[in-house]
C-alpha cells in the first residue's frame, strides 16, 4: 500500500465491536466505572423493530447506567405511506419507556421539509446538524452514542458528520468517546421497500463535495453502493449525478455468500445495458465492516484522482442504497476527504416518499436475528 495513503487514514487502527464483544464492552466500560461515566444516547423514533435493541443491550448489561436519552422524532408528511405503521412506533415507544426513566428522555422534533415558494424541499439534514453546533452540548459527557437503527440516511449522515466535526475542532486530544451503534439485518432491510424517489434530489448537508460546482469541469466518478429493490432510486441518482464513469459497489464477503451475485442479476440490464457499466469497474466491499468499506473507497477514489491528474483530477459522488454499515463506511470516507481538503467527495442521498414493510418482514422474530455493531470513532483509542 502506498505510504502516503496509509498515513492519511484517520481511523487506523480502528475499533469495531459486534454482538458478544459489544455486550462484554458495555459491561466493562460502563459498569466498572459507572460513577465516572456520563452518557448521552442519541436515537431515533420509528417503526423499525430494531429501534430499541441497542439501548436494551446496554441497560441489560449495565443496569446502573442512567443515560441521557435524546430521541429524534421526524415526520415524513401526511402523504407518507409509513404513517400507517403508527402502532409499531407506539410499541417501540412503550418498550423504550420500560428501559429508560421518563425524566431521562428528551424529545427533539426534526422537520424533514421546508417550503420554498410553492415547492417543498427536504431540509431535515440541515435541521439535525443545527441541533449539534454548540460544543457545550457535549462538555458534560464522557461518552456519546448515536444509535442509527431507526434513523433514515438523510438524518444520520449529517448527524454523525456534525458531531465528529465538533469533536475534531474543539476537543482535540480530550474528546469524549464517540460511538455509532446499529442493529444490522440485511434480510430485514430487503423487506423494507422505498416508494418512488423525491423529484428534487440533493446532496447531504455537510457533504456536498464538488458535484454541483461546474466551473472546473472535472470528470465525475459515481460510486453507487447497491442494495435490493432500488432500481428507481438508482436511476434518479444517475440522472442527478450525470457521471462520466460508474463504479458499482457490491457487498462481498457477506452473510449470504450469493448476495452480490443476486444483486448483479437484479440490476444486470440497468447496469450493463442501460448505464454502460464496465465489468472491471465493480468494487467489492465487506458487508459487515464499515472501516474496510471506508478504506476500499478511499483507495479507489485516490487512484482515480491520480489517474485523472492530467485533467485536473476528478469529483466523486457516492450514493448508498444498501445497509447502514455500508452507508457508514461511505460516510467515513467522505468525511476523511472533507478534512483533508484534497478530493471533493459528495454524498448524493435519494430520499423516498415513504416506506412499506413486506408481510414477510413484519414477523417480530425477524428483528431478533439482527446483529449489533458498535463503531468507536473518537475518544480514548485515538488519543495521541
Amino acid at each position: 500500500m502506498d505510504q502516503k495513503i496509509k498515513q492519511s487514514f484517520k481511523w487506523d487502527p480502528y475499533v469495531l465491536l459486534k454482538n458478544a464483544e459489544l455486550e462484554e464492552f458495555f459491561a466493562s466500560h460502563f459498569c466498572a466505572e459507572a460513577g465516572e461515566r456520563k452518557l448521552l444516547y442519541i436515537m431515533g423514533e420509528g417503526f423499525d423493530y430494531r429501534m430499541n435493541l441497542g439501548i436494551q443491550s446496554l441497560v441489560g448489561k449495565c443496569p446502573t447506567i442512567q443515560p441521557d436519552c435524546l430521541l429524534i422524532c421526524y415526520d415524513e408528511g401526511r402523504s407518507s405511506s409509513s404513517r400507517k405503521y403508527k402502532p409499531q412506533v407506539k410499541a417501540n415507544m412503550d418498550a423504550l419507556s420500560e428501559l429508560v426513566p421518563a425524566d431521562k428522555i428528551r424529545t427533539q422534533k426534526i422537520e424533514l421539509w421546508s417550503a420554498e415558494g410553492k415547492k417543498k424541499k427536504r431540509t431535515g439534514d440541515q435541521h439535525v446538524a443545527a441541533l449539534f453546533r454548540d460544543k457545550a452540548i457535549f462538555e458534560p459527557y464522557t461518552d456519546i452514542i448515536v444509535d442509527i437503527s431507526a434513523l433514515p440516511r438523510g438524518i444520520y449522515f449529517s448527524l454523525i458528520g456534525q458531531i465528529q466535526a465538533i469533536l475534531d475542532e474543539y476537543f482535540a486530544d480530550n474528546a469524549p468517546n464517540f460511538f455509532v451503534l446499529t442493529a444490522e439485518n440485511a434480510n430485514l432491510d430487503s423487506h423494507i421497500k422505498e416508494f418512488k424517489p423525491d423529484v428534487e434530489l440533493s446532496y447531504v448537508y455537510g457533504f456536498k463535495g464538488g458535484s454541483e460546482l461546474t466551473s472546473e469541469n472535472k470528470k465525475v466518478i459515481w460510486l453507487p453502493i447497491l442494495g435490493e429493490g432500488s432500481e428507481s432510486q438508482i436511476k434518479a441518482a444517475y440522472d442527478k449525478a450525470s457521471p462520466d464513469e460508474i463504479c458499482p459497489v457490491l457487498p462481498f464477503p457477506s452473510r449470504d455468500p450469493r448476495r452480490s451475485d443476486a444483486l448483479l442479476i437484479e440490476y444486470h440490464q440497468l447496469l450493463f445495458d442501460g448505464l454502460d457499466v464496465e465489468g472491471q469497474n465493480i468494487i467489492y466491499v465487506a458487508e459487515q465492516n464499515p472501516f474496510q468499506v471506508y478504506r476500499t473507497l478511499f483507495e479507489t477514489i485516490t487512484d482515480y484522482n491520480e489517474t485523472l491528474q492530467v485533467l485536473k483530477g476528478c469529483d466523486i459522488v457516492i450514493s448508498t442504497f444498501s445497509s447502514k454499515l455500508l452507508s457508514i463506511g461511505a460516510l467515513l470516507c467522505a468525511y476523511e476527504f472533507k478534512q483533508l481538503r484534497t478530493i471533493r467527495v459528495g454524498i448524493l442521498n435519494v430520499d423516498s416518499s415513504g416506506y412499506e414493510i413486506e408481510e414477510s418482514g413484519l414477523a417480530g422474530n425477524e428483528a431478533e436475528k439482527s446483529e449489533l455493531f458498535l463503531l468507536w470513532l473518537a475518544g480514548e483509542p485515538y488519543k495521541k
